[in-house]
């Protein structure tokens, strides 16, 4: 069977399928030019209906274009104060030691055979060096970071693989995932005592960032409201100048900034009103620092023994 040559077709067939190749040639340049790249990040649903695209753009300008976008704030991850590696700035040296245990440690009987609760717990490091220091009956620590309270849980399910189920830590950890402040006032009605010490520290900043003086005033009536008769309120308040640097973490930050009115230096004064109810408040220390942010004051409120006492 002879193959067919090409090369011998009549001339009048050659000059045709040239013209062909010409107009497939044609084609394929328009094709080119009019059908956007898919694979290209910056072409839009809106661009490929058009009949006329713009010229593709080179890297260096797709990349100027790329800097020229918003960015997310990404300080808005943590606009409870919830750093994951927090402890890092607490913590100095190589063991965990926050500065802090040293304040705690200058009355140890506020927490031997005691029930605490740790607001704002963060991922824990410190709650375990209470209950393992001071020999507490149970501590219960409260995040509203989720991912931080399943490290601290994590950190619990590793040291009772460590210690027997006999002893008492850190059987008498638990930490739990939540807001402190209630969504309601009406909801305080229903607080009971249950409480002998409640740890407050380095927290109100980001409760009055985040719910103004109200959430503020809330959280302060929930913590007596949940201490038994003669319990202890241990408070660390930052100064109100710290929080100038996280008002701009979002616009209702930034609007309750304006309108916070009870200032840091308010506190002990509203703790000690009628309002809340405590009776004392004396100053427990302030944590030798090397950093002068962290020394802030560590208070003590006390509770009355009897409602009626004077």
């Amino acid at each position: 069977m002879e193959v067919e040559n090409n090369n011998n077709l009549p001339a009048k067939f050659t000059e045709k399928r040239k013209a062909t190749d010409k107009d497939e040639g044609d084609d394929a340049k328009r094709l080119k030019h009019n059908v956007p790249n898919m694979l290209d990040p910056l072409t839009s649903a809106s661009s490929v209906s058009n009949s006329t695209l713009p010229p593709p753009q080179s890297p260096k300008k797709r990349l100027h274009l790329e800097k020229q976008k918003p960015r997310q704030n990404k300080d808005q991850n943590f606009m409870y104060g919830n750093y994951k590696h927090y402890y890092g700035k607490r913590i100095l040296d190589k063991d965990f030691h926050d500065i802090r245990l040293d304040v705690l440690a200058t009355q140890p009987e506020l927490f031997q055979d005691k029930q605490l609760l740790d607001i704002g717990c963060n991922s824990g490091h410190l709650s375990i060096e209470i209950a393992k220091k001071f020999n507490v009956k149970t501590l219960v620590g409260l995040d509203i970071d989720r991912s931080l309270v399943n490290d601290a849980q994590m950190a619990i399910g590793s040291l009772k693989r460590q210690n027997p189920p006999g002893s008492r830590f850190p059987y008498n950890l638990r930490f739990l995932h939540g807001n402190y402040v209630l969504e309601d006032d009406v909801l305080l009605e229903i607080e009971r005592p249950q409480f002998d010490v409640i740890l407050c520290l380095s927290v109100t900043k980001w409760i009055h960032l985040n719910f103004c003086d109200a959430g503020l005033k809330q959280a302060f009536r929930r913590m007596f409201l949940q201490l038994r008769p003669g319990g202890k309120l241990i408070l660390e308040p930052q100064s109100f100048d710290t929080y100038k640097r996280r008002k701009k973490l979002s616009e209702k930050i930034r609007e309750n900034y304006n309108a916070i009115e009870l200032k840091p230096e308010k506190f002990t004064e509203y703790l000690l009103s009628p309002e809340v109810g405590f009776a004392t408040m004396e100053l427990m220390g302030v944590p030798d620092h090397c950093e002068s942010g962290f020394k802030r004051p560590i208070q003590i409120f006390t509770k009355r023994l009897v409602e009626n006492d004077s």
